[in-house]
């Protein structure tokens, strides 16, 4: 009688092929960074510091050409400077978390959600005000450098990069990176 062969015997069970929807792993035990959550990573390292960018950028055009009247303004400014502020504070943050969330921290993925949740809301707000200070005819505005750069940020780069970035980091081989990682 022949006594049936343990599958495990001969083989270290770490050179096992893994199992399907889970994230490769090298040598060391470490997850591979799946394509999803690398481009999120890059996503929030690249958009948000260049919307900060595009502000400081659209607050200086402002100046120049509304530096006249700023005596009259300061309120407009300081608003300006506190918004600014908070694209520049922000910027940072992303790019914080978002190195944080590529080392596979779970936590770091839900604050950049939340962060990109709060953007859109402000975002949505902001294209709503817009269009309503302008009654719906942006023809005239398109002369103005200051306010072309504010409808690339609202109408485009904004919602397309935190809604590419929210369905990025909750794909499945983004959820499988993040639970592997929360495991080590």
């Amino acid at each position: 009688m022949t006594v049936p062969q343990n599958p495990w015997q001969g083989q270290n069970p770490q050179q096992v092929a893994p199992q399907a929807g889970y994230p490769q792993q090298i040598p060391a035990g470490k997850p591979r960074v799946p394509g999803t959550v690398g481009f999120a990573s890059v996503v929030g390292l690249v958009m948000p510091p260049l919307s900060a960018a595009l502000s400081v950028l659209n607050f200086v055009i402002m100046i120049v050409m509304f530096g006249k009247y700023i005596p009259d303004m300061w309120s407009v400014l300081l608003t300006n400077v506190i918004f600014v502020g908070i694209a520049v504070v922000s910027a940072v943050l992303w790019i914080v978390f978002s190195l944080l969330m590529r080392r596979g921290r779970g936590w770091a993925r839900t604050v950049l959600v939340v962060m990109s949740a709060i953007w859109l809301i402000y975002t949505s707000y902001s294209i709503a005000s817009f269009l309503v200070a302008v009654g719906g005819n942006i023809g005239p505005v398109l002369g103005n450098p200051s306010a072309i750069i504010g409808m690339v940020q609202m109408f485009i780069i904004v919602p397309i990069t935190t809604v590419l970035f929210i369905v990025l980091v909750f794909l499945k081989p983004s959820n499988d990176y993040f639970k592997a990682t929360r495991c080590r």
